[in-house]
């Protein structure tokens, strides 16, 4: 729908995150920036001057809370929107349950199974090739975990990947043979290759179905991660020639490591899913000390001290942002002192290193981070949906460790500046759910305030990507990119922040998502 150019909202309650105003109860946008804030009956005023009665909107809040444009900041765009084409095995309690759904498809071509979560099986494991194949004995079959660090393919899957046995990251079984489980080297090029036989229409409509669910959602602005070694360099140009027209901006991290290839392409950000080492659920994160369920692996760090340095000296010498994945606590080291090493006591631009998730650093790493102008893209939803007692966090890492997980209180309070985003489909694309985490996460002594937890996915995300000079907050020239509420995410009750409504979402002054209630008026 064709938007008009000037749009007012009035009678509402406008938290601009400013120092001053920091509430008001009207905005101004006209051309796709905010040009006034202030009472509602100077902007209603305002907007008859312009001779905007017939050409423009005029919206009344009813006393509806208004934000700024929320963001996502850690979003695979390419992978949330194919996983809606797929079978969602999350909800799945045994490999019984497993075989049958994939059993059941009726389709051709590929079987397509997404978000395999094996800690919430029965028996604590994934499939096997040979169970695959008993399921899917003629179609290839591909199945992603939950967060995409590993992968099952069955026989006819494995042959037409063109893998063989001695690819660093093919799982072998008991009889020395592959047992269909991927990572590393081997989970790359499955995954390159699914991804590079999806068609030019199917990408597209992935992007588009992303950033519709992310508008739906509150968000005008999403990180997306996309790229290298966990998707598909042949994504990036698709996804620059669309992004202009999606209905949220997207801050493209493309996860290369050619630093040449991202400069070609005019992006002042580079990496993102760099990934250093794995996750908790594939116990690939890597640590100092032993898994708890598995005392035998410690996790996994993918680069060379040396290899990360190269990556950042290339980045300084360059002027990118670099951003590295980065859960376990040796990994999350690993950046910080390859960091600090290359900067041999000169300073840099402030966040010129950004690590995503940030998930279990030692109190040393958040001090040095703060120091060294780190900022940190993090997932409050992970602990939320995944910590605790009795978790797949809890058995993996022990009390102790997994308590200390996702320390947003420690990360505010050391000064880094945290955004906040989903990872999805890891965790769903929701900033509300997310708020609500970073609020009540399963441990007290990391909660933040409301306040902080809105910070997180406003002004803080739009800081940690360099763009807080025209996003991230409700003033007198940036984008007007607002979200509309059905309630106050600072004065609820802490515990019903995840059930606010989003009832309008607007990028640049267009509206991008309205709820019901507000195509009824």
């Amino acid at each position: 729908m064709t938007m008009p150019d000037v749009m007012a909202l009035i009678n509402g309650k406008i938290r601009t995150m400013e120092d001053s105003p920091s509430i008001c109860d009207g905005i101004m946008i006209e051309h796709g920036k905010i040009t006034a804030l202030g009472r509602s009956e100077d902007i209603r005023r305002r907007f008859g001057e312009l001779g905007a009665e017939n050409a423009g909107m005029l919206i009344g809040l009813g006393g509806r809370t208004v934000v700024p444009g929320l963001h996502d900041c850690h979003v695979h765009i390419m992978g949330t929107g194919l996983n809606s084409l797929g079978l969602d095995m999350y909800d799945c309690k045994d490999l019984a349950g497993a075989i049958e759904k994939l059993r059941a498809d009726s389709g051709s071509g590929w079987v397509f199974g997404k978000r395999l979560d094996e800690s919430r099986l029965r028996e604590k494991r994934p499939p096997t090739m040979s169970e695959l194949d008993s399921a899917v004995p003629d179609r290839p079959a591909y199945i992603v975990d939950r967060g995409w660090h590993y992968t099952l393919v069955n026989s006819v899957a494995f042959e037409q990947f063109g893998l063989s046995a001695d690819i660093p990251g093919v799982c072998l079984g008991d009889d020395g043979r592959p047992n269909g489980r991927l990572h590393e080297k081997a989970n790359s090029m499955a995954k390159m290759s699914f991804f590079e036989q999806q068609d030019e229409e199917t990408r597209v409509s992935a992007f588009r179905h992303t950033a519709s669910l992310a508008a739906s959602k509150g968000c005008t602005t999403i990180h997306g991660m996309e790229g290298g070694s966990l998707f598909s360099d042949s994504d990036i140009p698709i996804l620059l020639r669309v992004k202009d027209d999606l209905d949220t901006h997207v801050t493209l991290y493309w996860a290369i490591e050619d630093e040449k290839a991202v400069i070609r392409e005019g992006l002042p950000v580079w990496g993102g899913d760099i990934t250093l080492d794995g996750s908790i659920g594939s116990r690939t994160a890597a640590f100092s000390e032993p898994y708890d369920d598995a005392p035998d692996t410690c996790g996994k760090l993918y680069y060379s001290d040396a290899q990360v340095k190269s990556l950042i000296r290339r980045a300084l010498g360059s002027g990118l942002q670099i951003a590295f994945h980065a859960i376990g606590q040796k990994a999350i080291s690993q950046a910080l002192a390859c960091y600090e090493g290359e900067l041999g006591g000169q300073g840099a631009r402030y966040g010129q290193l950004r690590i995503e998730h940030f998930g279990f650093p030692r109190q040393e790493d958040i001090d040095s981070a703060a120091s060294l102008g780190v900022v940190v893209s993090s997932q409050p939803s992970f602990t939320f949906l995944r910590g605790g007692p009795g978790t797949v966090y809890r058995t993996r890492l022990g009390e102790t460790r997994e308590r200390g997980g996702y320390p947003h209180r420690r990360m505010l309070d050391a000064g880094i500046a945290v955004g906040g985003g989903s990872d999805s489909d890891v965790t769903p694309i929701d900033p509300l759910l997310g708020m609500h985490a970073a609020v009540s996460p399963p441990y007290p002594e990391n909660a933040v305030t409301p306040k902080e937890a809105l910070e997180m996915f406003t002004s803080h995300a739009a800081l940690i990507a360099g763009e807080h000079e025209t996003k991230g907050t409700l003033k007198e020239g940036k984008l007007g990119d607002l979200t509309v509420l059905d309630d106050d995410p600072l004065t609820v009750p802490s515990g019903s922040i995840r059930d606010i409504s989003v009832y309008l979402t607007v990028k640049e002054g267009q509206v991008v998502y309205s709820s019901d209630d507000f195509k009824k008026k």
